[in-house]
C-alpha cells in the first residue's frame, strides 16, 4: 500500500471516529436536554480538530421558571494539551437571554440560607468548561418596574484550584467592570479560601475587597478580610440604574455622594455550623469602619451631611458594641423634613458634630465625648460625656455631664412670642430600656429677655431648673422637683406692672401635672398656689397671705382696676379661691374674701370698724356674689353715721355681669341716733334707674342740731319718715316725707342776730320771741333732693311758747334749702380731718366755683 493511500485511510478513519463521537455526544446532549426540559436548535454546525463551531443557537428551558437564549455563535474548544484533556473553553458571540422567574419564588423568595447560591455554584464548577467568554451579552430579566436589561461581557476562568471572573456591564456609555479571584476550589471542605475582588466605575477603581477564610483548631473558621472603597465622582447615573431594580413603593435612592470613600477591616470566628445569617451576625469578633464624606451628601429625610466617622466593633457575647469612635460630622438642615415640625426660633441650619473617644472605665464600656455646635435662628454649644453599656439583653447609658448653652432671637409658639431665649443646661444620668432617671445640675436657667401671650407682656424672666429630676419608664415620664419663676416687670391690663415671682415644687407627668408653690409680687401681695391637672380636669386653689393694712396695702399697688378713691390704712383682710374646669362641664370657680376691722377713706368719707365676708361663685355662665355680712361702726361724710349693716347677693351672667339681680335681706344705716333702712326686696339693674323706698325712723334732733352750723339751734324729738331714694344719673328723693313722733318736742333758737332783726321788724319779733322756747306737738313736712346736692324742706310746725299769751297756738310753714356737699364739706373742714380729705374737699370746692369769663 503506497503511504498516500495510508493516510487517506487513516484520516478516513479518524473521521469517522470524530463522527461517531460527535454523533454520541450530540444524543448525549439531547438526553441531558430532555432531562433538564430543555430545548436546543442551531442554523449551522462547523467541525475541526480543535472544537466544534455553532451558528444561530437557541435555548429554551421550562421547568418552574422560563429561560431563553439566543447566540449568535458558540465556540467549543476541547484543550487536547492541557488536563483534564475533556475540558472545555466556551466562547461565545452576541448572546441574548430572556428570563422569566417563577411566580412562588416572586412572591416568597428563600431567605432562609443566604449562602445556599454561593455553595450551589461551587458544586458546580466541577462541571463548568475551563473557560467561559461571553461577548455583547444583552439579559432581559424583571426588575421593580417590570423588565429590565443588563448589557456587557463575562469571562469565567478556572485556573488549578481558583476561580477568575470578569464582568463589565455597560449603560448609556457607562461602564461598571467588576474583577474577581477565588481560590481554594480545590481544597477539602474545612480549608482555606481567599477571595480578591475589585470594582472599577467608567475604568476608574472604586472598590478592592480581600476575603481570607481559614480554618481554627477548635474546627470553627476565622473569617478576617478588609473593604476599601475609593471616593465617589459624581455618579448619578449609578443611582439611577439601581432604583430601576427596587421596589416601587420601597425608598428612592439618593443621589451618589461625591468623593465619599469607606474602608473596613474585621476578623470573625465562625462555628462550623454556621449556615443561617443570624449566626453569622452573631459570631464573635471584631470590625472597624472609616468613612469619608468630603462633599455634602443629600441624606433623604436628614438633610445634606459631610465629614468623617470612625467606629470601632467587636462581638464577645452574641451582640455588636462600639467601643471606640471618632468622627467629625456637619449637617446642612435647613430644609430638612425631620425639622418641619419644630418652631421656627429652634430650628438650627448647621449643625457640627464632634465625637472623641475617652478612656473607658471597663471593658465593655463605650466612652466618648461628643460636642454638638448649631448655627441659624437657633444658636447652640453642647458638651458631654457618655458612656455606653450593652449586654446580651439590655444596654446602659450614662451621661457623666452634659453642658448646653442655647439661644434664639425670636420664637413663636403657641401663640406666644419670646424674644431673646437662653437656655443654659446641665444635666447628668443614667438611662436603660427600663428606665432612666436624669437630674438638672446648677446654674439650669431659662432666660427670655420678653415674652408676650395675648395682652400678658413679660419683660426679663428667668426660670432657675437646679435641681430637676427627670425619670421614667417606657409609657411613663416624670419630671419632678424645686421651681423658681421670676419677672423683672409684668403688665396685664387688670394689673399694675410691677415684678413678680412664683416659687415652689413641679410634678408632672403624663397623666397628671402639679404645682405647688407661692407667688409674690413687688408689691409685697403673696398667696399660695396648687395647681393640678389630670385626667382633663384642672383645679386650681390659691390662698391670699393674711394682708396687715396698718403696714401698708398691697392691693392698692397691685390691682389697677383698684378704686383710686378707696384708702385702706387698718385692718386685716384674708382671702382663697378654687377654680375647676372639666372636660364637658362647665367652669366652677369659689372666691371667699374676709376683712376685719378696716379703717380708711372713701372719696371725702372716712370709715372704721368695718367687717366683711363676701363669697362668689361662678358656675358655667352664672355667677352668684353672696355677701353674707358688711358692718361698719362708723362712717363720717361729714356727719358721723353708723352703725352699718348688709346682706345681700348678686346674681348675673358672665355675658352680661352688670345687668343681674340684686337682692337684699338686710340693710340698715345709723344716722344721728335713727336709722335708714330698706325691707328685704330684688333689684334688677339692667333697668336705667332704681327706686329705693327708704324708712327713717328715730332721728334724734337733739344730735342734728349738734352737729347742723346753726348758731344758738337746740331743740330734741324723734323724726320718722320715708325717703324714696332713686338712683340713676345720679342720686335724688322725690316727695319725701319726715314727721316728729308724738307727743312731739321743743326748739329753742338763741340768735342775737335774729334777734336784732326782730326788733328792727315787729312781724320778725314774734316769730323769733316764740322760736325761743317753742313746745311742737306737730312737726312734718316734705323733702325733695336733686342730683346736684339740693335739699329742699317743706316744714309745717304747730305748737306754742308758753311765754306768749298764755301759750296761744302758733303754726308755722317753713321752707329750707340747703347744699349737702357744701355743707358737709363745710362741717369737715370745721373739723381736723385727714390731709387726703382736706385735699379732696379744696379741690372740690375750686372745682364747684363757677369760672369767670375773660375779658
Amino acid at each position: 500500500m503506497s503511504r498516500r493511500r495510508f493516510w487517506a485511510s487513516t484520516c478516513a478513519a479518524i473521521l469517522a471516529l470524530l463522527s461517531l463521537l460527535a454523533c454520541y455526544a450530540g444524543n448525549r446532549v439531547q438526553q441531558l436536554l430532555a432531562e433538564q426540559h430543555a430545548e436546543l436548535d442551531w442554523q449551522r454546525l462547523s467541525l475541526s480538530w480543535r472544537g466544534v463551531r455553532f451558528s444561530d443557537v437557541s435555548l429554551t428551558r421550562r421547568q418552574d421558571s422560563e429561560l431563553q437564549l439566543q447566540a449568535d455563535q458558540v465556540q467549543l474548544d476541547w484543550l487536547a494539551s492541557e488536563a483534564p484533556r475533556y475540558r472545555l473553553q466556551v466562547q461565545v458571540q452576541g448572546l441574548r437571554a430572556d428570563w422569566q422567574a417563577p411566580q412562588a419564588q416572586q412572591d416568597s423568595p428563600d431567605t432562609d440560607d443566604p449562602a445556599r447560591p454561593l455553595r450551589d455554584l461551587l458544586a458546580a464548577l466541577p462541571w463548568l468548561p475551563r473557560q467561559i467568554s461571553v461577548r455583547e451579552m444583552a439579559a432581559q430579566l424583571p426588575c421593580a418596574s417590570g423588565r429590565c436589561t443588563l448589557d456587557g461581557h463575562l469571562t469565567l476562568q478556572r485556573l488549578d484550584d481558583a476561580l477568575q471572573v470578569q464582568l463589565q456591564l455597560l449603560r448609556a456609555g457607562h461602564s461598571a467592570t467588576l474583577q474577581a479571584q477565588l481560590q481554594g476550589l480545590d481544597s477539602a471542605p474545612d480549608s482555606s479560601r481567599q477571595l480578591q475582588m475589585s470594582m472599577r466605575l467608567d475604568d476608574q477603581p472604586q472598590l478592592d475587597l480581600r476575603s481570607d477564610l481559614r480554618p481554627q483548631a477548635d474546627a470553627a473558621m476565622r473569617w478576617s478580610g478588609d473593604l476599601e472603597v475609593a471616593p465617589l465622582p459624581d455618579l448619578a447615573w449609578v443611582s439611577t440604574w439601581l432604583s430601576e431594580w427596587l421596589p416601587a413603593a420601597g425608598p428612592q435612592l439618593p443621589s451618589t455622594p461625591q468623593q465619599a470613600g469607606v474602608s473596613a477591616q474585621w476578623q470573625l470566628q465562625l462555628p462550623d455550623e454556621a449556615r443561617q445569617l443570624d449566626a453569622l451576625l452573631t459570631a464573635p469578633g471584631w470590625l472597624r469602619i472609616d468613612a469619608r464624606l468630603p462633599q455634602p451628601w443629600p441624606l433623604p429625610g436628614v438633610g445634606p451631611i459631610s465629614g468623617a466617622l470612625a467606629l470601632d466593633l467587636r462581638n464577645t457575647g452574641g451582640r455588636w458594641q462600639a467601643y471606640q469612635a471618632h468622627g467629625e460630622l456637619q449637617l446642612d438642615s435647613r430644609d430638612a423634613a425631620w425639622l418641619q415640625n419644630v418652631p421656627a426660633g429652634l430650628r438650627p441650619e448647621q449643625l457640627q458634630l464632634g465625637i472623641a473617644p475617652m478612656d473607658s472605665a471597663t471593658d465593655d464600656e463605650l466612652a466618648l465625648r461628643l460636642t454638638l455646635a448649631a448655627q441659624g435662628p437657633l444658636e447652640l454649644q453642647a458638651d458631654a460625656t457618655l458612656g455606653l453599656r450593652q449586654a446580651a439583653e439590655d444596654w446602659a447609658l450614662d451621661v457623666g455631664q452634659l453642658q448646653l448653652d442655647a439661644r434664639s432671637k425670636r420664637l413663636t409658639l403657641a401663640g406666644s412670642r419670646l424674644d431673646d431665649l437662653h437656655l443654659n443646661l446641665n444635666l447628668s444620668g443614667h438611662a436603660t430600656a427600663q428606665q432612666w432617671q436624669f437630674s438638672l445640675g446648677r446654674d439650669t436657667r431659662l432666660a427670655v429677655q420678653r415674652l408676650r401671650v395675648d395682652e400678658l407682656d413679660l419683660q426679663h424672666v428667668q426660670a432657675t431648673l437646679d435641681g430637676i429630676d427627670l425619670s421614667g419608664t417606657p409609657g411613663s415620664t416624670r419630671l419632678s422637683g424645686p421651681l423658681a419663676l421670676r419677672a423683672r416687670r409684668l403688665q396685664y391690663p387688670p394689673l399694675q406692672a410691677q415684678g413678680w415671682q412664683w416659687q415652689g415644687r413641679l410634678d408632672a407627668s403624663e397623666a397628671s401635672q402639679a404645682l405647688d408653690g407661692a407667688l409674690l409680687a413687688d408689691s409685697g401681695l403673696s398667696m399660695a398656689l396648687n395647681l393640678r391637672n389630670q385626667a382633663d380636669k384642672l383645679s386650681l386653689a390659691a390662698r391670699l397671705d393674711e394682708l396687715f393694712l396698718r403696714a401698708g396695702n398691697p392691693l392698692a399697688q397691685t390691682l389697677a382696676n383698684w378704686p383710686g378713691l378707696l384708702t385702706l390704712d387698718n385692718g386685716r383682710i384674708q382671702g382663697d379661691a378654687t377654680l375647676r374646669l372639666a372636660k364637658g362641664k362647665p367652669l366652677a370657680l369659689l372666691a371667699n374674701l374676709n376683712g376685719r376691722n378696716l379703717a380708711g377713706i372713701y372719696d371725702r368719707s372716712t370709715f372704721g370698724g368695718v367687717d366683711a365676708q363676701a363669697q362668689l361663685r361662678v358656675n358655667g355662665d352664672r355667677l352668684r356674689l353672696e355677701l353674707a355680712n358688711l358692718s361698719a361702726k362708723q362712717i363720717d361724710p361729714g356727719i358721723p353715721l353708723g352703725p352699718l349693716h348688709l346682706q345681700a347677693s348678686y346674681q348675673a351672667s358672665l355675658r352680661q355681669p352688670l345687668a343681674g339681680t340684686l337682692e337684699h335681706r338686710r340693710a340698715e344705716l345709723g344716722i344721728l341716733g335713727g336709722s335708714l333702712s330698706l325691707a328685704p326686696a330684688s333689684w334688677a339693674l339692667d333697668k336705667p334707674s332704681q327706686l329705693l323706698p327708704l324708712r327713717l325712723a328715730g332721728l334724734d334732733l337733739q344730735a342734728l342740731f349738734r352737729v347742723y352750723p346753726a348758731e344758738g339751734l337746740e331743740g330734741n324729738g324723734l323724726i320718722d319718715g320715708s325717703l324714696p331714694l332713686r338712683i340713676g344719673q345720679g342720686i335724688s328723693v322725690e316727695q319725701g316725707r319726715i314727721e316728729a313722733r308724738a307727743p312731739g318736742g321743743q326748739l329753742r333758737f338763741h340768735s342775737p342776730r335774729i334777734r336784732a332783726m326782730g326788733q328792727a321788724n315787729p312781724g320778725m319779733k314774734l316769730v323769733t320771741d316764740a322760736l325761743e322756747d317753742f313746745h311742737y306737738d306737730l312737726l312734718d313736712g316734705s323733702v325733695d333732693y336733686t342730683t346736684s346736692g339740693t335739699l329742699q324742706l317743706g316744714l309745717r310746725l304747730h305748737g306754742q311758747n308758753p311765754a306768749i299769751e298764755q301759750g296761744r297756738p302758733i303754726n308755722f310753714n317753713i321752707n329750707l334749702q340747703e347744699d349737702v356737699p357744701s355743707l358737709l364739706a363745710s362741717l369737715q373742714l370745721t373739723d381736723k380731718v385727714n390731709d387726703i380729705i382736706q385735699q379732696r374737699i379744696q379741690r372740690w370746692m375750686r372745682q364747684r366755683v363757677p369760672q369767670e369769663p375773660k375779658e
